[in-house]
């Protein structure tokens, strides 16, 4: 498995309502993380997974990004 992890907050310094998390390939929905109120998340995956991940804030336009790929170091 591989952990996904990130910190976000609006422009007024409170954490987003929730992060998304989808396969970056088809764009299909893994999860959603709540980011606790100094705007931390994290999510875990499958680690041979390309994702990506979109950022709700009620109010906001929905902001998304990626690829992100696990790679292990040995």
């Amino acid at each position: 498995m591989a952990v996904i992890n990130g910190r976000v907050k609006r422009y007024d310094g409170t954490a987003i309502d929730y992060v998304l998390i989808f396969k970056w390939r088809d764009g299909k929905c893994l999860g959603k993380s709540t980011p606790d109120k100094a705007g931390n998340w994290s999510f875990e995956y499958d680690a041979n997974m390309i994702v990506g991940v979109t950022y709700v804030a009620d109010g906001c336009e929905p902001l998304s990004h990626g690829p992100y790929e696990f790679v292990l170091n040995k």
